[in-house]
């Protein structure tokens, strides 16, 4: 189907660079979601947006590795998102991370914020106010 709307200059497209759970179902298995948390990243150019998702990747296969018992979190799929009309190939990068233990949700939700990962973003070049998160908790169905 073609569209003008997908001819238009304003329209923005997101391009999946990297799978997570929430598109995998073997990699959630049989684990409840408790949580999720969107994050996006403002990206200043095409080599901070490369760097940054290799680190990505990097900590994806990492976080695959872990014994079952200790994979309280994944990573979701992970977009680029181009910001349109931006020569240097600047935009976002977008993803989320489910929480599949209550009490780590609540004690590390916050971990983007700490000194570590602020190092992390300068290393990759995403500066301390292009970090957006947000938070979200699973209800059950009464």
């Amino acid at each position: 189907m073609h569209s003008a709307l997908l001819d238009s200059p304003d329209t923005q497209v997101r391009y999946r660079v990297m799978t997570g759970e929430d598109d995998d179902p073997a990699r959630r298995g049989s684990k409840k979601v408790v949580g999720r948390s969107e994050v996006s990243l403002y990206c200043k150019d095409a080599a901070t947006i490369e760097k940054t998702v290799e680190a990505l990747r990097l900590s994806d296969a990492e976080l695959v590795k872990r014994p079952e018992a200790e994979k309280k979190y994944d990573w979701q799929c992970v977009f680029v998102q181009p910001q349109v009309g931006n020569a240097d190939g600047a935009g976002h990068i977008l993803f989320g991370v489910a929480w599949y233990d209550e009490t780590f949700f609540t004690e590390k939700s916050q971990a983007y914020g700490n000194k570590m990962h602020q190092h992390m973003f300068g290393n990759l070049g995403v500066q301390e106010g292009d970090v957006e998160v947000t938070h979200w908790r699973a209800l059950q169905a009464a």
